[in-house]
């Protein structure tokens, strides 16, 4: 057999595809390699310029940035929306994971607990590395906003900017 050398460069495939085989606000993630289906989300936009996450479930491989690659998704399609990035979810413990609260995960990534007092509790539970209790871990609202974030972000650099100046 011949060897067919293309004019065209190699390219390399993504270990892990996001698709939507409906054409509905339903996205399922798989992975090339093996075929398997990592997870799925269901995400829409909304009347007050943002995405509702209504699900986000990783099926067996977790912990490998996988339900980060879902929130970097919708916070892409909540930019082409025009929505700036903005994104809500309802947090509460899935029936098919009971143990594994999903809040720790948004919290990390930057959403906030429409109850600040909440959001003490998660950051708690964070630094000490613990999960938190699913039998007493509420379904809360939780709202991400790339600006507040920014704003956030700036105000610690010009405070360790601030310490330098002062030596």
């Amino acid at each position: 057999m011949k060897n067919f050398n293309s004019p065209l460069p190699k390219q390399n495939i993504p270990t892990r595809l996001i698709y939507n085989p409906s054409g509905s606000d339903f996205y399922r993630m798989f992975n090339t390699k093996t075929g398997n289906i990592i997870g799925e989300m269901i995400a829409y936009p909304t009347i007050n310029q943002d995405i509702f996450i209504d699900r986000l479930l990783i099926y067996k491989e977790r912990r490998q940035g996988n339900g980060t690659k879902f929130l970097n998704f919708a916070k892409n399609m909540s930019k082409n929306f025009g929505f700036e990035g903005r994104m809500f979810v309802c947090a509460g413990t899935l029936p098919e994971d009971p143990f594994n609260p999903p809040h720790i995960f948004y919290r990390k990534y930057g959403f906030k607990p429409e109850y600040k007092n909440y959001s003490k509790i998660i950051d708690r539970h964070i630094k000490k590395n613990k999960q938190l209790n699913y039998r007493t871990t509420p379904e809360v609202m939780m709202y991400y906003n790339p600006k507040e974030i920014i704003k956030n972000k700036t105000t610690i650099f010009n405070k360790i900017k601030n310490i330098f100046k002062i030596l």
